[in-house]
């Protein structure tokens, strides 16, 4: 990978349905070059997909992720029970003794259960700590009919051409076209690329749990985070404890250090939890499986 990939990833992180044309007039290279780009990036396996992401609060659902301490011996099939729980769409495995494992629950009861059971893998593992995504205190409106049956595809086919979406939904093409601009728009979904960040090489990407100190407002300091945070592709704020989940490019072990080192000096942080993939991975099944019941 160059840093194009890189700057290409980063892109689709946000404008994952974006056109070969638009995506080469942000990168300043032609729009072949951006098509076999991502052609060379699925065929290594660095990125396994695109689908849509939404706010599960929509369908009654919420999203919590624990960090999960191991022990290194066996660790492969320990991370596949991991992924095999019913509730768990995604892990995160750091090189350290943790993973950090995305659960989605319908309450607290779901919750403490999907805990239980990771812990039952494989002793000793024990949950630590649990991280709440902070979201929008409006839910957006639950897509219903058309729009419900065009999330449910994306969730599979994120970055489907408008014609085989037509085809596949019987819908018309201009039809297609209005509901997903709206569905983005209105930010109800967003489609991203599935990343395999252990694979990006030459310079490994890592990420870091930036934690604030508890009487202080992620909201308040949330683009401050963003401003130390050169590099991040995709940022997640915490509201529980209050922090940002930034997920970002590595360039030199230098830069990362100095990153760690100027968030460490503003007073609003408490700690700063260093993390390097050795897995990533995901189940979009889950999220099928959510709009599923509300299409039948």
């Amino acid at each position: 990978m160059d840093q194009k990939d890189q700057e290409l990833l980063a892109l689709l992180s946000t404008h994952g349905r974006a056109d070969e044309t638009f995506l080469s007039s942000r990168l300043g290279i032609t729009p072949s070059n951006v098509d076999r780009r991502i052609k060379l990036l699925k065929r290594d396996g660095i990125v396994e997909g695109f689908s849509a992401f939404f706010d599960r609060r929509m369908f009654g659902f919420d999203t919590t992720y624990v960090k999960l301490h191991y022990r290194m011996r066996d660790l492969d099939r320990i991370v596949r029970q991991v992924m095999d729980l019913e509730m768990v769409s995604q892990v995160y495995v750091n090189m350290d003794d943790f993973m950090l494992v995305e659960i989605v629950h319908w309450d607290l009861e779901t919750l403490r259960s999907s805990v239980r059971a990771l812990e039952r893998i494989s002793s000793p593992m024990t949950v630590s700590s649990h991280y709440v995504p902070l979201l929008p205190d409006e839910i957006p409106e639950t897509p219903r009919d058309a729009d419900l049956a065009l999330l449910r595809f994306l969730v599979d086919h994120g970055r489907a051409s408008i014609e085989r979406i037509s085809s596949e939904l019987g819908l018309e093409e201009d039809d297609v076209e209005e509901r997903l601009s709206r569905l983005l728009a209105d930010g109800v979904i967003q489609v991203r690329p599935l990343i395999r960040e252990e694979l990006v090489q030459p310079n490994p990407m890592f990420s870091l749990l930036v934690l604030m100190r508890k009487e202080f407002d992620v909201s308040a300091h949330y683009s401050r985070v963003l401003s130390l945070a050169k590099g991040s592709w995709l940022n997640t704020p915490l509201r529980g404890p209050p922090g940002v989940w930034l997920r970002c490019f590595g360039s030199d072990l230098h830069r990362m250090d100095r990153m760690i080192e100027r968030f460490r000096r503003e007073d609003f942080v408490e700690d700063v939890l260093l993390m390097i993939p050795d897995a990533v991975l995901y189940d979009r099944a889950i999220d099928a499986g959510i709009i599923d019941r509300s299409l039948r």
